[in-house]
């Protein structure tokens, strides 16, 4: 066979293979192009995950009569002139959404340019366009999508199920409102309010109440606002950002969102450099929250690396990779010590005469013996006994000794006769929930406790569908979850082990667990997996403060548990440092 032009009919659909992969990037193109039109509200429609109707109507500026059969040609846009593809400044600039949807779905659009003016409308079935008609818009543009993927099936067996094309969906929505909180956004799946952000008009104010909206508020007060800047020549590249501490983390990347020029990006080499900048504080396994808006200039940044849009590449690599680490880390080091501090002068108070008095010298003062600290403690001990919280460390030789210090809320030291220990926390508490639950499920014996008041959780449809399909494991764990309504569930018993203020948060990260990574095809292994995240829901988190009395107890319950070496993502819970080790580190063997 010779060579031959292909039709533009097939054209557009390999076209679309490129920019089309799931529903979620018709919204992302199309909500692209009504913020591109200076859309000061949106609203998105979906059913049956984006497959039968996709909808996004907006309050922009319209489309010319005249314009829009030459709007579903390919690479026709009103966006980018002549020669400037190195300096684009609208999300939008090829040309290829609107025709590569049409080729691969049947399409509507409405749109109303001029005041006095009449609305026109346009359709496409069966990649055949229509005669413009008139339409009763008046407002802006309206885009309706049917039965996407008609004219290519094929494409239809990659897709998940109505849950997770949902879940996908709600991201790019939540990713395209941060960047723009001067545009209320409206998102309906399934007849179902899920999303209502409205404009904020107060610069100050608006990123702050718009990243609470998307984020939650605990991000916002468990983060680090951050402001800095480096310099290409002449021209400054910025970076303006809300980072997540450590102690607030996730096992999965659903919290992250990166910005660039305001364009949302999810690139392999930028998040590879982020996590590098909280490589040395974060718990293995886990992942940072942040919210990270990058500056620079047009001319610096080709933003036409792939169809999608999501990659960028900077003309100089290393510059930025210097920001954002520099950055991140200069910050979280500031944090930590303010943290430190304010931590030490607190357990300074609750140190008293009592507590040195109590270290038996075949014990704990055997490793104060080489560190010749017995004449500052002497020195001091007229200010401690003038201190209020006396706490008394147990003269019995525990394995995992006596606590004396929590230091950057998280880890533990203690002191035994073998040595100093560090313990995590959270890490050290997981295990013992997890510990529990297993035993009591193994005998059938999970105590439960009914609540008095039940708990009333509002879920997404996103959400209630996941909840449905496997609500069997929760009950097996001792929930009992009735409907409420119609997105909503009734929590009416749950177990024992789980406090009641932490059950909202465990169901929604239920959800949002199985969306982003699915479950294991084996019943057991997904009960496993479920007790593993909801332990870490449940357990001590880092960053909270503890008392003696509270670190002495997790010992002692640690000391009582099976497995409890390792937490339930395979990281260690303690450390021990021998006096050997201690006394080669300062090399006196």
């Amino acid at each position: 066979m010779g060579i031959r032009i292909l039709p533009d009919e097939l054209i557009n659909q390999i076209a679309a293979g490129e920019v089309i992969e799931k529903p979620a990037y018709v919204i992302k193109e199309l909500i692209e192009n009504s913020i591109d039109a200076k859309a000061t509200e949106i609203d998105i429609m979906i059913r049956d995950g984006g497959k039968s109707e996709i909808i996004v109507a907006d309050n922009g500026e319209g489309i010319f009569k005249k314009d829009l059969e030459l709007s579903l040609k390919r690479h026709a846009t009103s966006k980018l002139s002549e020669n400037h593809l190195n300096n684009v400044d609208f999300l939008g600039f090829r040309g290829e959404a609107l025709p590569s949807i049409a080729s691969i779905s049947n399409l509507k659009i409405e749109s109303f340019k001029y005041k006095g003016d009449e609305g026109w409308g346009i359709n496409v079935n069966n990649n055949k366009i229509s005669d413009i008609f008139p339409s009763s818009r008046i407002l802006g543009t309206k885009v309706s999508v049917f039965d996407l993927f008609k004219l290519v099936p094929a494409r239809l067996k990659f897709l998940k199920g109505n849950q997770g094309e949902n879940f996908h969906s709600q991201q790019v929505v939540k990713r395209l409102a941060l960047s723009n909180y001067n545009i209320a956004f409206k998102l309906k799946i399934d007849e179902r309010v899920v999303l209502d952000l409205p404009r904020e008009d107060n610069p100050s104010e608006a990123l702050e109440k718009r990243i609470v909206d998307i984020l939650g508020k605990e991000f916002l007060e468990n983060s680090i606002k951050l402001k800095n800047q480096k310099f290409f020549g002449e021209h400054p590249i910025l970076i303006n950002a809300y980072i997540g501490l450590p102690t607030l983390n996730k096992a999965n990347h659903s919290s992250q969102y990166l910005f660039v020029n305001g364009r949302p990006i999810q690139d392999r080499v930028l998040s590879s450099v982020i996590k590098f900048a909280y490589s040395s504080t974060l718990p293995r396994g886990r992942h940072p929250m942040y919210c990270i808006f990058l500056e620079v200039p047009n001319f610096f940044v080709d933003v036409n690396v792939h169809p999608t849009k999501l990659e960028v590449r900077f003309r100089d690599y290393p510059l930025v990779k210097s920001l954002i680490i520099s950055s991140i880390q200069s910050s979280m080091n500031q944090e930590i010590r303010k943290s430190a501090n304010i931590n030490l002068e607190h357990n300074l108070k609750s140190i008293s005469k009592r507590q040195f008095e109590n270290f038996e010298p075949n014990n704990n003062q055997a490793l104060f013996n080489h560190l010749d600290l017995k004449p500052q403690v002497k020195n001091n001990l007229d200010d401690w006994e003038k201190m209020n919280g006396e706490v008394s460390i147990d003269k019995n030789n525990y394995p995992l000794g006596s606590a004396i210090y929590q230091f950057n809320k998280n880890y533990i030291l203690s002191i035994s006769s073998s040595g100093i220990i560090l313990i995590d926390q959270h890490a050290a508490h997981e295990r013992i929930v997890m510990e529990k639950m297993k035993d009591g499920m193994s005998k059938n014996n999970i105590e439960k406790q009914m609540l008095l008041v039940p708990i009333i959780i509002d879920l997404d449809n996103t959400q209630l569908e996941t909840l449905n399909e496997n609500v069997n494991i929760l009950e097996n764990l001792g929930f009992k979850i009735e409907e409420f309504g119609k997105n909503s569930v009734l929590i009416r018993e749950i177990p024992s082990l789980l406090e009641k203020e932490h059950i909202k948060d465990i169901i929604l990260n239920f959800c949002e667990d199985i969306n982003i990574t699915g479950l294991p095809v084996d019943f057991q292994e997904k009960i496993n997996l479920i007790i593993a995240n909801i332990c870490c829901h449940r357990s001590i988190r880092s960053g909270r403060s503890l008392s003696l009395d509270e670190m002495n107890a997790l010992l002692r319950e640690m000391e009582s548990t099976p497995n409890s070496g390792q937490c339930n993502h395979g990281r260690p819970t303690s450390i021990t440092l021998s006096l050997e080790q201690i006394e080669k580190l300062f090399q006196r063997s």
